[in-house]
């Protein structure tokens, strides 16, 4: 079996030099068409909630266990499982009592074996058991993809040990380099007594000691008998120093965003995907050695070192208010409980008890608790959200659950406002959580999304996690994950301008939405280690900042972020930017083809592709050969002379061929083994974001429809036909391209028709705001220019008596598809301008491909 496993990436030019090549083509073959742009400061509109940017994350992509959380130990408590279990519902440790756990390896002549007599605490039911045969001997773990080691810092070791068999000598904590062995940095503890103790050791490396992550942590000691250890613990600087805290970088990246609320705990992570993996907040408070841990829903153990505490701590030190998700008796294994029942009483209880916790004074019962976790003063609270995305149960119980959760909160917190995760009849919200993960054009149009509608429109509807604009009756609207999704692992320029423009709208309609957090906010990038049978870190493709054990960087999305957090304003001001349209351009269809599995494990096999004149374009036996295909999104393998998602419950779609092919036919043999969808046929892929598929078994198994791919996300178009795919069935598929047309036919019966028409004239690809900044007297004008040619506009600021000549633009532009990367972390970054000459009416070019953002200051004549 051999994996394919490159992926395309985007192009790595320099930002500027593309620009001015741009500049240059647009300039030589494009006649600039006259742009104005009017902002009046004399007409304020909406005033802007002081807590509109917040962040939301939640375990995925190891963003707490790996990330945030500074903890160096992977598997600190020898319950992770081995990587073949991991997934939804899997858990429990990885293997016989005599293999050693994930992330642990035996140094020396002595042996490691698991061992659950006698535990520390029933939270930490085994123990690693060392027994010595002479010499030194120790146990070594590898940390999340290594444990970073730099010069001249000092971390802080802890484990729980107990000796057996005549031993009584220290125990020696150090980080070992993995080349040679080398210690960079080692302390013994005191003697290991007989009896559970826990033990703290400071470890601290020289100035000379190399910047790698190329490291691992090792307990070891010579001598007879046996030594066993639980709750293995590694600490390095933590942000500000705080105890059990956080990792330095992230929180100095998250703190430019200027965030004032956290969506806590975020996610799927709320629910679990069962009963048993629900965030059960009452498991996640206290000392950590009463923190049993649980299976994320996204394919790995947490710790819940980083706990309802942890959460908390985050919050204080970022200046930010908690919004906190309770949970609403729903899994995602779809298992659910009705209002009513027992168990809806106890969740409720269970709800109130966390709003106390947080909120509560220090004297009550679980103030009381909080202030014993390390915060004596309560957090201010002010929202609440009952459950997370719970349009997901089919069951239509989320009214009723919603409605005994919100009662009771209501009754007893009068003052809190209440968000409903999917659409309730029963008990008014204050707020509903609207979703959204599209492509760029798509995020682009939606700048507009909550604009006031004229009178007589129809109401807002509800469809794929938000709704279609505004709610009616004063309900407001919080918008707590949206993201562009173009550009692995972390988001492209191209997404970046989608991203700001969408912002822009929802800031200029932040009377009805004051609230908005970008998802996901975090992802560890390590690639997946075959020699260990480790998988890799992530799992969502797009997300906002990326790191390892040592580095971290912002994505272009990231950086256009903190432009808008930073530059936010106090009121929103009118602002007309016309820009004449430009025409569309035919694009050509062309593309290579693939193939794709939504979640579900398939296999594909005799697949070919003809020309018209029945020339072979690509033979079975040519399918077969791995080198001739890309994946994206995850790993394929091809065996038994058929291709397949090499992970069962995958997101990924993989490509072969030739780019410039046009017109052909593509036949394949599909089966479904398992899983809730079916077979995704690829056809025109310029990129692993731009292609057509026609999606057979989508929609749950219910429908064969034809999608286009323009930056990431996936529109419909032509017309749905019921399909439903058997499993373990095979099926014959030939898919006929012409043009822009196209016919798929299962088993010789044609089921789609279908043509993918262009508009006319090109999607409109700029948009101008305005805000004002009072307390500076600064007019902020902001522009997203998607388009492939500079716009030069005059601006126009109208209401002030003067602007003062040295305004300033902060700038990002290039090439769309540029990434940032741990090697080159500032590759598409702002850049600071100065604005020579502005006054009340000035010209001004916004390059092709940019966000800007001009901060004029005003005067009064």
């Amino acid at each position: 079996m051999r994996r394919i496993t490159s992926i395309w990436r985007g192009s790595t030019a320099a930002p500027t030099l593309v620009a001015i090549a741009l500049l240059a083509r647009a300039g030589a073959g494009h006649a600039q068409a006259p742009a104005t742009l009017e902002v009046d400061v004399s007409k304020p509109g909406v005033t802007i909630p002081a807590e509109f940017f917040g962040l939301m994350t939640e375990e995925i992509n190891h963003a707490y266990d790996g990330g945030l959380f500074a903890e160096l130990i992977q598997n600190r408590t020898f319950q992770d499982p081995r990587p073949e279990r991991r997934g939804p519902g899997g858990g429990g440790p990885g293997g016989p009592r005599d293999r050693l756990p994930i992330h642990w390896s035996v140094l020396g002549t002595g042996k490691a074996a698991i061992d659950d007599a006698d535990p520390v605490s029933p939270a930490l039911p085994l123990s690693l058991r060392l027994d010595f045969a002479g010499g030194e001997s120790g146990v070594a773990n590898d940390g999340f993809w290594g444990i970073p080691v730099r010069p001249d810092a000092t971390y802080t070791a802890t484990f729980y040990a107990k000796a057996a068999g005549g031993f009584d000598g220290p125990v020696t904590a150090s980080i070992r380099l993995d080349q040679g062995d080398a210690v960079v940095a080692s302390s013994p503890s005191p003697p290991i007594t007989g009896a559970w103790k826990k033990y703290t050791v400071k470890l601290a490396t020289g100035p000379d000691a190399p910047t790698t992550a190329k490291a691992r942590f090792v307990l070891s000691a010579d001598g007879a008998g046996s030594v066993a250890f639980s709750l293995v613990s590694l600490f390095p600087p933590t942000y500000q120093g705080a105890p059990n805290g956080l990792r330095p970088d992230l929180m100095e990246l998250m703190a430019e965003l200027r965030p004032k609320f956290i969506r806590l705990p975020g996610g799927n992570y709320l629910e679990g995907n069962r009963f048993a993996d629900r965030f059960n907040w009452k498991k996640m408070i206290g000392p950590v050695e009463s923190r049993p841990g649980h299976m994320a829903p996204w394919g790995y153990r947490s710790s819940d070192g980083f706990g309802l505490p942890e959460f908390l701590l985050w919050c204080k030190q970022l200046g930010a208010e908690p919004i906190l998700g309770v949970f609403a008796g729903y899994v995602l294994n779809g298992d659910h409980f009705d209002a009513g029942s027992p168990e809806m009483a106890v969740y409720t209880q269970e709800a109130l008890d966390e709003i106390e916790y947080i909120a509560g004074p220090a004297d009550g019962a679980w103030g009381a608790k909080r202030a014993a976790d390390g915060f004596p003063e309560p957090f201010p609270l002010r929202y609440v959200e009952i459950g997370n995305e719970d349009w997901f149960d089919r069951s239509g119980s989320y009214d009723g659950r919603f409605t005994q959760m919100a009662r009771a909160i209501r009754e007893k917190y009068p003052h809190l406002k209440i968000i409903a995760s999917a659409p309730v009849k029963s008990f008014r919200p204050d707020l509903v959580d609207d979703h959204f993960y599209r492509s760029a054009g798509q995020l682009f149009g939606m700048s507009s999304l909550y604009d006031p509608r004229p009178s007589g429109s129809p109401p807002p509807a509800f469809a794929g996690g938000g709704w279609n604009g505004r709610q009616p009756d004063g309900v407001k609207t919080f918008v707590g994950e949206w993201a562009t999704q173009e550009g692995r692992p972390t988001p492209n320029l191209n997404a970046a301008l989608a991203d700001a423009a969408f912002i822009m709208g929802l800031e200029k309609n932040s009377d009805v939405v004051p609230m908005q957090c970008y998802a996901p906010l975090l992802v560890n990038l390590n690639e997946a280690d075959p020699a260990r049978g480790y998988p890799r870190a992530w799992q969502w493709n797009t997300n906002l900042i990326g790191y390892d054990a040592l580095r971290s960087f912002g994505s272009p999305s990231y950086h256009a972020q903190v432009m808008l957090a930073q530059n936010k304003g106090d009121v929103v001001l009118p602002a007309r930017f016309e820009v004449p349209p430009a025409p569309a351009g035919e694009e050509p269809a062309r593309g290579r083809i693939g193939v794709g599995s939504w979640r579900t494990e398939v296999e594909y096999a005799d697949l070919s592709v003809t020309a018209p004149d029945g020339r072979a374009l690509l033979n079975s036996e040519q399918a077969r050969d791995v080198s001739r295909w890309r994946s994206a999104g995850g790993d394929w393998t091809v065996r038994d002379g058929s291709i397949r998602p090499a992970a069962r419950d995958a997101e990924t779609w993989a490509f072969t061929g030739d780019a410039g092919w046009t017109d052909y036919t593509l036949r394949l043999r599909a089966r479904k083994v398992r899983g809730s969808e079916g077979f995704i046929v690829i056809w025109h892929a310029a990129d692993d974001d731009h292609y057509r598929w026609w999606n057979v078994g989508g929609w749950e198994n219910t429908l064969a429809r034809c999608e286009a791919a323009d930056g990431g996300g996936r529109t419909p178009y032509g017309t749905g036909a019921p399909f439903t795919v058997e499993a373990g069935r095979w099926y014959d598929l030939r898919l006929e391209v012409a043009g822009r047309r196209m016919r798929g036919f299962i088993d010789d019966k044609l089921v789609t028709e279908a043509a993918d028409e262009r508009p006319a004239a090109a999607p409109a690809s700029t948009l101008a705001t305005a805000t004002q900044d009072r307390a500076d007297h600064a007019v902020l004008v902001k522009v997203v220019n998607m388009g492939r040619t500079p716009v030069v506009a005059t601006v126009d600021i109208r209401g002030v008596g003067r602007i003062e000549p040295d305004g300033t633009a902060l700038v990002i532009a290039g090439d769309p598809g540029a990434v940032n990367t741990l090697d080159d972390p500032k590759k598409v970054a702002p850049r600071r301008e100065t604005l020579a000459g502005a006054s009340t009416s000035f010209p001004h070019t916004f390059p092709p491909h940019s966000f800007t953002i001009l901060r004029l200051k005003t005067a009064a004549e």
